[in-house]
């Protein structure tokens, strides 16, 4: 892992990606409906120690799986379930999501800034240049550059480019230490 101060302002804002940093990732698939959403259990742990220190908390994330026409149940009903699994003060500010095919290379979908731009729009008084993107892929990485954000990766493996964690309660019991 590099280690690196973590600085935040008043204005900062965390970022989190969906699939492998909130529930559980299902490799080569979507989440196509509630039932397959499984809330990862160190969520809540970090959320207790991260929500407090960040004034607007955002979850991004693309899922294609609307543009194939793979959903059994809508986005807003999957993002509702997931909301229902966490207490209210623990709640994300927004969900931003991207419907679109990888292929159709619109501004929404990561690694493109766009729904961080969206969220700013949203929340102007948010500070890109002070806030955090927590993902687990390399399109999250490049979407927090991309938008301007400090970029932490979740991964089992170090990865010497990013600062790197097991998880996202290793992030947050990391971040409240400095």
């Amino acid at each position: 892992m590099n280690s690196q101060p973590f600085l935040i302002h008043n204005n900062s804002a965390l970022f989190l990606d969906r699939d492998g940093v909130i529930n559980k990732l299902r490799v080569e698939d979507y989440v196509k409906q509630t039932s397959e959403f499984e809330l990862l259990p160190e969520l809540i742990p970090a959320l207790k120690i991260l929500r407090p220190l960040f004034s607007r908390i955002f979850i991004v994330t693309n899922q294609q799986g609307i543009g194939k026409g793979l959903m059994i149940d809508s986005i807003d009903k999957i993002h509702d379930h997931f909301l229902s699994l966490l207490p209210k003060e623990l709640q994300p500010n927004k969900i931003y999501h991207c419907p679109h095919l990888k292929e159709e290379a619109c501004v929404c979908r990561k690694p493109k800034p766009g729904m961080a731009l969206a969220a700013k729009n949203d929340y102007p008084e948010i500070l890109l240049s002070h806030s955090f993107m927590i993902g687990d892929s390399i399109s999250d990485m490049d979407f927090a550059k991309n938008s301007g954000m400090k970029p932490i990766f979740i991964s089992k493996q170090d990865n010497q480019a990013y600062q790197t964690y097991t998880s996202i309660l290793h992030f947050a019991q990391a971040f409240i230490k400095v």
